[in-house]
């Protein structure tokens, strides 16, 4: 497919959200975006491939009155937090939580 026979292929946009915009008002064909950005605006979505996020917290924070609220809303599977993240679609949160190492 010649890039110029895809409507806005030549856009720039900052957030996932503003993609499925853009391709809902029809300025794009097609964009890369997150599922919940597509659900959001009842579009199809076609996975591409698998993303990881970490939240990283130096060691000299970790154990911040200010990041325990966080920590244990992250923590807690009680708290509806996963819930919530699992319900956006497209995210996992099995190692929610989980320390995987120490920086």
């Amino acid at each position: 497919i010649n890039a110029r026979q895809i409507q806005g292929y030549e856009r720039t946009e900052y957030t996932h959200l503003s993609v499925a915009a853009a391709v809902k008002s029809g300025a794009a064909d097609t964009g890369l975006g997150i599922l919940a950005a597509a659900r959001a605006l009842d579009l199809d979505f076609v996975p591409l491939f698998d993303e990881r996020y970490d939240l990283v917290i130096p060691v000299a924070y970790y154990e911040s009155d200010l990041l325990k609220p966080l920590l244990a809303l992250i923590d807690d599977r009680s708290s509806g937090f996963a819930a919530a993240v699992e319900a956006l679609g497209g995210y996992g949160t099995e190692q929610m939580g989980r320390v995987l190492g120490e920086v």
